[in-house]
């Protein structure tokens, strides 16, 4: 304010009413928005999405960025991933040219129902302490100590063993998946 009571027109008042009174003001970023941004920016980078010039030109814009809309401008041509915005919802629906179909993160982790699921690392790891342990402990007492360095293998096969089977059904999945998309793919071009 000036000393005659009078505003100065070149700084606005962030407590008076928006110069478009038909919606709300623009939401401001921070640097966390700028930095999610950039990492999304990387990832179409390296999806082969955007080249290195447009890479550039795109990057520079979200590191200036000052409000939410300036950088969802930048991924209006682009699939997922985008940065979370404030003021902004997060799309669930698949763009109208992607052809893949949304699949929760849930149903394609593998199960984790087992004696070992949490625990197989932990032992797997410990194995080969205690097989020194003994082999160090019991060296003059059993001559054939060194078999105690057989529990390694022997351990680390009843941990993992189990999730073979595992694997390789969800290995026929994804190839059931990939096999109805292709099928998919070929109707619509009939």
């Amino acid at each position: 304010m000036t000393t005659g009571g009078t505003e100065d027109a070149a700084t606005p008042d962030p407590t008076s009413e928006p110069a478009d009174a038909s919606g709300p003001p623009p939401m401001r970023i921070g640097t966390s928005e700028r930095e999610a941004a950039a990492k999304a920016l990387d990832a179409h980078l390296e999806a082969g999405r955007l080249g290195v010039e447009e890479y550039a030109d795109r990057s520079a814009a979200a590191a200036n960025a000052t409000v939410a809309d300036q950088l969802e401008a930048l991924f209006t041509d682009l699939p997922q991933p985008h940065p979370q915005l404030p003021g902004h919802s997060v799309a669930t629906t698949p763009t109208p040219t992607s052809r893949l179909p949304i699949v929760d993160a849930e149903d394609r982790q593998p199960a984790t129902t087992g004696g070992f699921s949490g625990w197989g690392p932990r032992i797997v790891a410990v194995t080969p302490i205690i097989s020194l342990v003994l082999f160090l402990a019991l060296n003059g007492v059993f001559a054939q100590a060194w078999i105690f360095f057989l529990l390694i293998p022997i351990v680390g096969g009843i941990v993992y063993g189990g999730d073979r089977g595992r694997e390789r059904d969800q290995r026929r999945l994804d190839r059931n998946d990939r096999r109805e998309l292709r099928r998919g793919d070929h109707w619509g071009h009939d």
